[in-house]
């Protein structure tokens, strides 16, 4: 180890980071993040210190961003955010929010275009023989991170499981033009090691901790979502009946829709699940521990008691569930090796199935792209639901055009609502706008659609028709009336 790096407390190390620095901090899919230095800033911010840093992490760290968010430490965000309070700040320009998909991540790290890094604050359940760092509940971008910092702050937290250090798999590709292929070619295989290599000459300060990590409530299913699960599951069936029962690796979000198809699973003839995520909860890890599922990757682990008792109580654990780095949960030549079914949501589709997933109104953000742009993209099979109204039916979630776009058409396959399922593959557009409109658009909007699709076909013509001033009075007139209805419909 380092001469310059000591044991120290949090206050003491949280004095290495100051006003205007760009701050790195270790979390993936809402896990695996330090607690007790960020708490520390919080702590120096409310005494009256005038503090605000630029805050990298891996991905979503929703406790990260509502801790440090609230009292306005964080003066820059990428990749994503993943709190009310930080969207707030960001559709406010009171802070710079940088929208990144999580699979560019590695190479924008590597070439620092987010600037200098100053200071990385990194969890971890200590160091191997080797000297490697072990991370805790999650990998994600954390090598890059301590490769990218000038100086690094370890919090080894003993409240996290001891046996999540037989989970990791790190496997760092080289940057082009030296890059080699994957080699990975099943959920559950192990390519790479346990440990992430540091340079030690940089650790500053080693903090003890012993801090459990809880996952807020997350939403729960709905008879709507139960619906969407539903038509999923029918079409499942038959999509893949010459599968006898199993199915193609299937990556899975968060959410209520997420939850309603993990509780369809359980219940579900399929058998032998593989998922392939980003991050998994505990809907996921139940699946694991019915014996439902027999192999699940994921980047980060989404903690709570029911989680570390289905960690302690699974038997081969590390044979069923690998924890692995951002490089190769989110990396297209996997994913399509894999064939994965990609299951994504969004906040609107249009007719010809763009989506918006991130975006309120087509400005005010909720919180970023992430990865399902990527996995839609690069899927064997990409779905998305969404449901077919909001705000008591006030919202259509199927418009002219998207106000804002996060995934293109041409990456969508399957769409679901509660209403139904359109099949999109081997489709034309208006042939695509056809079957989404009459499978899947709520009933009160269905006429509303139809006859702005008409028009644009009469008026405009073209491979693709669109009105655009047509098109976006529906925005128009959700903010000014309080619906996307016509009254004439």
């Amino acid at each position: 180890m380092s001469e310059k790096m000591i044991t120290a407390t949090a206050e003491a190390a949280a004095g290495l980071i100051k006003d205007g620095m760009t701050v790195a901090m270790s979390g993936w899919a809402m896990a695996g993040y330090p607690k007790a230095v960020p708490e520390e800033l919080v702590c120096r911010r409310k005494g009256g210190e005038s503090l605000a840093v630029n805050l990298v992490t891996g991905a979503n760290v929703p406790w990260l961003d509502e801790k440090l968010g609230a009292e306005g430490i964080i003066s820059r965000r990428a990749p994503m955010i993943a709190s009310r309070t930080l969207a707030a700040q960001a559709n406010k320009g009171t802070m710079s929010y940088v929208e990144q998909q999580m699979n560019k991540m590695p190479k924008l790290l590597r070439s620092g275009k987010f600037g200098k890094i100053d200071v990385a604050v990194v969890e971890a359940l200590g160091f191997n023989e080797n000297g490697e760092l072990i991370p805790t509940s999650s990998i994600g971008m954390t090598s890059h991170l301590l490769d990218a910092a000038d100086s690094i702050i370890v919090e080894i937290n003993k409240a996290q499981p001891e046996l999540l250090r037989e989970l990791h798999d790190i496997h760092i590709p080289a940057a082009p033009p030296k890059t080699q292929p994957i080699p990975m070619v099943s959920t559950a295989q192990r390519i790479g090691q346990t440990g992430i290599a540091v340079d030690k000459s940089k650790i500053r300060f080693i903090v003890e901790t012993d801090i459990p990590e809880r996952m807020g409530a997350q939403p729960k299913g709905t008879e709507v979502t139960a619906r969407i699960a539903s038509h999923l599951f029918n079409f499942l069936q038959q999509e893949y009946k010459g599968w006898k029962g199993k199915l193609p690796p299937v990556q899975l979000g968060f959410g209520s829709i997420a939850d309603s198809i993990a509780d369809a699973f359980q219940h579900s003839a399929f058998h032998d699940l593989q998922f392939y995520c980003g991050g998994v909860t505990e809907p996921v890890m139940e699946l694991l521990a019915s014996g439902r599922a027999s192999a699940v990757s994921a980047g980060g682990l989404g903690m709570s008691e029911r989680v570390e008792q289905i960690l302690a109580e699974t038997p081969k654990l590390s044979e069923r569930f690998v924890l692995r780095n951002g490089d190769l949960t989110n990396n297209a030549e996997v994913i399509g090796r894999l064939g994965v079914i990609a299951l994504n949501t969004g906040i609107e589709m249009d007719i010809y199935g763009n989506v918006n997933s991130s975006h309120i109104a087509g400005s005010r953000v909720v919180n970023g792209i992430g990865g399902g742009a990527g996995f839609a993209q690069s899927a064997g099979l990409s779905v998305m639901m969404i449901q077919s109204t909001a705000k008591g039916g006030a919202i259509s979630g199927i418009v002219p055009m998207v106000s804002h776009l996060d995934i293109s058409e041409h990456d969508i396959d399957i769409v679901i609502t509660e209403n139904g399922l359109a099949d999109l593959r081997g489709l034309d557009d208006v042939e695509r706008a056809d079957v989404i409109i009459g499978n899947c658009a709520s009933d009160a909007y269905k006429p509303q659609l139809a006859a702005y699709l008409v028009k644009a076909r009469e008026n405009c013509g073209g491979h693709h028709p669109q009105l655009p001033d047509d098109a976006f009075t529906w925005h128009r007139r959700l903010k000014e009336e309080g619906t996307m209805l016509e009254k004439d419909i």
